[in-house]
């Protein structure tokens, strides 16, 4: 029987993928809720806030800035580009065993 490739990945690296993904969404999300200077009182906000900061941890205050709002954008934006390259990490190292 002849060996031909497939565009077929696991379930496992796709699962792994989509999380890191939606991690990166949701701390995206809460960036743009900080951006727009959304009511952090309000408990959605609140909650994306707490589940952001959850997974941004290791990030907070890395760079500091005179204004909030850099300081948000600087850190979170780079807490979901981490998440997302560490999703096309898993990805990419995925397809290749698989060919």
């Amino acid at each position: 029987m002849a060996w031909h490739r497939t565009r077929y990945y696991p379930l496992a690296v796709r699962i792994v993928t989509g999380v890191l993904t939606a991690i990166a969404v949701i701390i995206l999300l809460y960036l743009v809720l900080i951006l727009l200077e959304a009511n952090q009182a309000n408990p959605l906000v609140d909650f994306i806030g707490a589940i952001a900061d959850w997974f941004a941890w290791l990030f907070h205050d890395m760079f500091t800035a005179d204004e909030p709002k850099v300081q948000a954008l600087i850190n979170y934006g780079l807490a979901a580009v981490v998440y997302l390259l560490l999703a096309a990490l898993v990805h990419a190292v995925g397809r290749r065993t698989l060919d």
